[in-house]
C-alpha cells in the first residue's frame, strides 16, 4: 500500500528510544495511528523554528516503511530542507477532549489483537513508580501498574513518555526526599482526572521475546486534560 506524501499529523506522545532517537506517535487527519520514523531529540527541541508539540498538528512529508518487519503504523519521516516539518496548529482544550474521546478504545486487547500497535486507553492506576534503572544508574525507569476498563487483569508496563521522564526528574532535583510523596499524588491525579495512556508494541525481541508476537507493551505517552 503506498502511503507517501504530505501528511497533517497530530502528535501525541513523544517517547524514550535510546540515545538520541525518539518515536513520535499521533495520528494523521483522518484518525489513522502513524509513528514517523526515524526521528531524533533534535528534531523536536534543537530547531530555531517548533516544527513539533504535545497536541499540535504539524505538516510533514512521509513515504512508506521500507525497513525489516515493520509495524502497521510505521512511517519514513522525510528529511527535506525543501519540504520541512512545519507546525500548523495546536489544539484547543475542546478538541484535545473530542480527539482523545474519539480515538479511545476499550481494552488493551482490544487493539493488539486487531493488528494494531498504537492506540489509546482510559485506565484504572493501581501504582505509579519512578526509580534509578536497576541495570543503569545513570538512567531512570518508569512503570505503572493499571486495569483497563474491561478490568479482567492488572499490567505493570514501561512508561517510555520523554516528558513523563523529565518531568519527573526535575522534581527530584528540586525537591529532594519527596518522590514518594509526589508519586501518590500522580496516581490520585491520574484516577480522579480525565486521563489517557498512549500504548503500543516495540519492534519484535529475538533474543528476548515479548508476550505480544515478540513485541514488547509499553505506556509511551500520558495526557491528561
Amino acid at each position: 500500500m503506498q502511503n507517501n506524501g504530505r501528511t497533517r499529523f497530530t502528535l501525541l506522545a513523544i517517547s524514550k528510544l535510546y540515545n538520541t532517537r525518539v518515536n513520535l506517535v499521533g495520528v494523521d487527519e483522518n484518525h489513522r495511528w502513524i509513528r514517523p520514523m526515524p526521528v531524533y531529540q533534535s528534531d523536536i527541541f534543537a530547531q530555531e523554528k517548533k516544527a513539533f508539540e504535545i497536541f499540535g498538528v504539524t505538516e510533514l512529508v512521509l513515504n512508506d516503511w521500507l525497513g525489516p518487519v515493520p509495524r502497521a503504523e510505521d512511517r519514513f519521516f522525510v528529511r527535506n530542507p525543501q519540504v520541512l516539518p512545519q507546525l500548523v496548529k495546536v489544539l484547543d482544550q475542546a478538541e484535545k477532549a473530542k480527539l482523545l474521546r474519539s480515538l479511545v478504545d476499550d481494552s488493551v486487547d482490544a487493539i493488539f489483537s486487531r493488528g494494531r500497535t498504537l492506540g489509546l486507553i482510559k485506565a484504572v492506576v493501581k501504582d505509579v513508580n519512578f526509580r534509578r534503572n536497576p541495570y543503569n544508574p545513570l538512567e531512570y525507569e518508569a512503570r505503572l501498574v493499571f486495569e483497563d476498563k474491561v478490568g479482567n487483569m492488572s499490567y505493570n508496563w514501561m512508561v517510555t513518555d520523554l516528558m513523563w521522564h523529565k518531568t519527573f526528574q526535575e522534581f527530584i532535583r528540586q525537591n529532594p526526599g519527596k518522590l514518594s510523596e509526589r508519586l501518590k499524588e500522580m496516581r490520585q491525579i491520574l484516577n480522579t482526572r480525565e486521563s489517557y495512556f498512549v500504548i503500543g508494541l516495540t519492534r519484535i525481541f529475538i533474543e528476548y521475546p515479548g508476550p505480544y508476537g515478540g513485541c514488547w507493551p509499553q505506556v509511551l505517552g500520558i495526557l491528561v486534560l
